[in-house]
Parts: structure tokens; sequence; C-alpha cells
């Protein structure tokens, strides 16, 4: 797909010594490789591993992207570090991005540690939250790989939005990376005033990489967590939101269709159904494609 298919892996690899640069607060320093694709017999799609030099001499930055929190990541950046610093035998600075706040109240883990018979294993690793970061200083900074998530960001409003996707056209990331913002920004605004100033095509957006991440994979991975923390109920009214969230977004729904799909969707309780309903509105060509992909799904009275 050339240009346009940027998933977070190739967001973060577009310019990786722009925000490695500001990750480490150091303008000296340089990136000597992407070693990503010498190393996915390990890492996921979704990781970056960059060769860096400084004036601690040559390391290696791990990145990790994630849509939403991972119980798993602590043990699996340990694995990675270990790995990349046998592979390369250089020291590993590794780093989490997580894109969409959790549910809940905690403090999110940056450090793996276990104790196993007298003996003890320790991993710390930085964690970046796209809601803690300010967006106007992102966008000032010019730090390609995050303007996509600005909306996401502290101080995010419509002028940042505007902003931010005048700055991926200037600087040419592509169509990929303004659907990405302007995916998100319908999360935080009113869809059909996103569509007005990402002016986005929905066929580009459905064969989108990170549309499709974000509809699967990413909600595939929050109904998951959600099972196993025992929060069925609530996790099936989010998908049910979902859902209307996405034929918003695509179809512009009157308050009479939202009503319609609302108590339609009301019929299931079964999180894996309503998550195939997640696919179907991200996929389905109109409104009515969809209503009939609902009727097939809910369970005869």
């Amino acid at each position: 797909m050339g240009q346009a298919d940027i998933g977070s892996k190739r967001l973060l690899e577009a310019e990786p010594e722009k925000w490695v640069r500001w990750l480490l607060d150091d303008p000296d320093l340089q990136v000597k490789a992407v070693l990503s694709g010498e190393f996915q017999f390990v890492l996921r799609y979704n990781d970056v591993l960059l060769q860096v030099a400084g004036e601690q001499g040559s390391f290696l930055v791990l990145a990790e992207s994630q849509l939403h929190l991972d119980p798993a990541m602590p043990r699996r950046v340990r694995s990675y570090v270990g790995l990349a610093e046998e592979k390369y035998g250089m020291p590993v600075y590794p780093v989490v991005f997580y894109w969409l706040p959790p549910g809940g109240e905690g403090k999110i883990p940056d450090y793996y540690h276990s104790e196993f018979m007298g003996l003890v294993a320790h991993q710390d690793f930085r964690v970046v939250l796209a809601w803690e970061l300010d967006a106007r200083e992102v966008l000032r900074r010019e730090v390609m790989a995050l303007v996509p998530f600005v909306s996401l960001m502290k101080g995010a409003d419509e002028d940042v939005i505007r902003e931010g996707v005048a700055l991926l056209r200037r600087r040419g990331m592509g169509k990929e990376a303004e659907v990405v913002l302007g995916l998100f920004a319908s999360f935080v605004m009113d869809p059909e005033q996103v569509r007005r100033i990402v002016r986005w095509n929905m066929a580009v957006l459905r064969e989108s990489p990170w549309y499709r991440e974000i509809i699967q994979e990413g909600l595939q991975q929050g109904i998951q967590q959600g099972i196993q923390q025992g929060l069925r109920q609530g996790l099936v009214e989010a998908r049910r939101q979902d859902v209307l969230h996405l034929l918003r977004v695509r179809f512009g729904l009157s308050l009479k269709e939202a009503k319609e799909v609302e108590e339609r969707l009301q019929e299931i309780e079964e999180p894996s159904l309503l998550q195939e309903l997640v696919v179907a509105a991200a996929q389905a060509e109109s409104l009515e494609t969809f209503l009939a992909s609902l009727d097939g799904k809910r369970v005869p009275a």
C-alpha cells in the first residue's frame, strides 16, 4: 500500500531520530540503524528497535506501541530486552507507548520484578502515556511520530486537531496518518465535526491498517482483559457503544436510527458476538448492510 500503509510501527520509524531526541531530551542523539526488521523473530509487528549513538556510546532503544494497557507487558519487555542485549551486545533503553487510557484507577506498571528461590529478576522500562503529553508542545516540536495522536493529549481542541492535520500534510506523512488522527479525534469530538476537519475518504479509512488494528486487535484485547478482570457487563455495554460510535462516524446516524440500533443491541449480551458486530460496523458498505449482520446475531425469541 506504499506510503499509506503506516501502522503504529511505521509511524515510529518515519522520523525516529526526532522522537528519540524528544524522548531522551538529547538533541545530539543519532539513530544509526533501524533494527526492527532484523529482530522480527521475537518482536511483534508494532515494536521498533533502534541503534542510537550519543554521549553514552552506542545503545538500543526498544519501543513498544500499545492501544490499551497490557497486563503481560512487564514480562514481555523483560524478554525483549534480554534477547536484544544478547543479539547486539549493547545496553537497551525500553519504552512503552500507551495511546488509550485504561478504565479505572491504579498505577500503570513500569517494571518487571520476580523472586524465586532466593533469585531476583528485575527490569525497569519507561512508560509514555499519550493523555499526559502536551498536544501543543508535540506540534511545536514537530514530533511527527506522535502528531497523529494529538487528539488524545492534554490541551487538545479543534484548533490543535486542525493544526495537526495541516502539519501532517505539510510534511507529507500521507493519508494514513491523517486517518489515524481523525479516527482518534472522533473519540473526543463530534464525528461530523472531525469529518469536516480531516475530510477523510471512507474507502481509505476502511483499508487503513491502523483502523483494522483498533477495531480488531485493540478492542479484542480489551475484551480479553475485561473478562479476566470480571468486568463482563461493563464490557458488554462498552462494545455496544463501540458499535454505535463507528456507525455514527461512518454513516451519520440520525437520533431515530441511533436509538433503533441501540435498542436492538440491547438484545445481545455475549461479548464475542458484540465484538463481531464491531468488525461488521467497520466493514459494512451501508447502514442497511450492518443491520442485516445485526439481525443475524440476534437470538430468536
